[in-house]
């Protein structure tokens, strides 16, 4: 006699019907593949999340580092800010002596890191000399402090170029470490207590540094500007 797969079979023992073999089968396969589904539905949705986020991290990063493109990391402003400034004593190379903070302590001076092979510092040489002219006469010195170049180079810069303010070499470039410099120019502003009370990341335009004295000389705040015209050390 053959079993009809619809007809459901009865328990031996509790006489309640089941279903039969067949059928069972079909209901456990399908089961497996509802839980499968479900699983797979729990599993991917945490992944799909977690793409989507990382997603967003990538592309904030990549937004942060776009904007620092052409940009110097290290171009933050001085930790010297508001400190006292390193020492130095440093020979002069435009004419014999020496320049020493020592010797300039109790009046503001300007320290202006340069060298010949740098355009921006070519840019702001008239700027300098200018500030140079109007304030030495109140007493505020300038000192132009050479950076990885060579001292012939520099000389025909200065003949070429002119400026009357001392230029010094900085052997070893301690001073330069000291200050914290990366490239040039950079321009530091000491007031009469030896404390650094301006940076300038970049070629200094005209009136930028008489403006920063006249600042200082009424009590403000330390300053620091950047700015685009700077060429890193070589």
């Amino acid at each position: 006699m053959e079993t009809d797969p619809a007809v459901n079979d009865v328990h031996p023992d509790t006489g309640e019907e089941t279903a039969s073999g067949t059928q069972q089968t079909r209901r456990d396969a399908s089961d497996v593949a509802s839980v499968r589904g479900g699983l797979r539905r729990r599993g991917f949705r945490p992944l799909r999340v977690a793409a989507v986020g990382m997603g967003v991290v990538i592309t904030g990063f990549l937004v942060i580092v776009g904007g620092q493109i052409g940009k110097d990391p290290t171009l933050v402003p001085s930790p010297l800010l508001g400190k006292p400034a390193p020492d130095f004593s440093l020979p002069r190379f435009d004419q014999p002596g020496n320049v020493s903070s020592a010797e300039l302590s109790g009046r503001f001076y300007v320290i202006n890191f340069w060298a010949s092979w740098c355009v921006p510092c070519r840019e702001e040489t008239p700027a300098l000399e200018a500030f140079y002219r109007q304030w030495q006469a109140r007493g505020v010195e300038l000192v132009g402090v050479l950076y990885n170049d060579t001292i012939a180079a520099a000389l025909a810069f200065r003949k070429e170029l002119g400026g009357t303010w001392p230029l010094v070499q900085d052997p070893g470039s301690r001073t330069a470490i000291n200050y914290g410099v990366f490239g040039v120019p950079e321009t530091f502003v000491v007031d009469q207590r030896g404390t650094v009370m301006a940076k300038f990341v970049g070629a200094v335009g005209p009136g930028v540094l008489e403006d920063a004295m006249v600042r200082l000389n009424a009590g403000g705040t330390p300053v620091f500007s950047q700015n685009g015209q700077y060429q890193r050390g070589r």
